[in-house]
């Protein structure tokens, strides 16, 4: 039996769980996501490359970043393997995993709130990486901590790591960086991002909502 059908169990009961709350399927992939304006939370029932089954990835992406791709910026909550042994069997595992990803998703919308939230994330662990740097400002020019803003975003463009991708990242913030003392310059920047992503990523046009707090 091919893997098939494990997902075709999986996406009736995300159908039955998850889409009534408001999440919606990526294409007719195993990702789930739940759409807040200015981030999405991202359910992946993953598969195994050895066995029929799932496993659970539930996080929060942030779309302050242009990409077209979705990433587990917060959260990541894994569960562990769901074999599938035969359909009554992996019916009812396929259930449970919908219900865990449903209270995690509701759980992630009210940890963020607003991109004060992610600030607080931040705030409480080192920034290790150039992500972390990019997202701690990001979040804290939209939150009025602008301090706080700036010397994240100096830790981006002294970064050492020079690989392609990372240049791009202090390309942007060094864009983003002129319009840290205008608050509504750089609102209508990040949303300007946001909205690029929101277009790359295929969702639905929708306001792009920024609580400062």
């Amino acid at each position: 039996m091919s893997n098939s059908e494990a997902t075709k169990l999986i996406t009736n009961a995300a159908k039955a769980v998850l889409r009534p709350i408001g999440c919606l399927q990526k294409g007719r992939s195993r990702v789930w996501l739940d759409d807040q304006s200015w981030w999405v939370g991202v359910v992946e029932f993953q598969p195994s490359g050895w066995s029929m089954g799932s496993y659970l990835n539930v996080g929060a992406c942030w779309l302050w970043y242009e990409k077209d791709y979705v990433s587990f910026d917060a959260g990541n909550t894994a569960s562990g393997f769901y074999p599938f042994r035969e359909i009554g069997q992996f019916s009812a595992s396929a259930a449970s995993l919908a219900e865990q990803a449903k209270s995690e998703v509701i759980a992630l919308r009210e940890r963020f709130r607003s991109p004060m939230d992610v600030t607080k994330l931040l705030s409480n662990r080192a920034l290790a990486s150039i992500w972390d740097q990019y997202h701690s400002g990001v979040s804290a020019g939209l939150a009025g901590e602008i301090d706080v803003a700036r010397r994240s975003f100096d830790e981006v463009m002294s970064n050492p790591d020079n690989r392609s991708w990372c240049n791009e990242i202090r390309q942007v913030t060094a864009g983003l960086m002129r319009h840290l003392d205008s608050k509504d310059a750089f609102k209508a920047e990040v949303s300007s991002i946001i909205a690029r992503t929101r277009a790359s990523l295929k969702l639905p046009n929708r306001d792009v909502v920024l609580r400062l707090r």
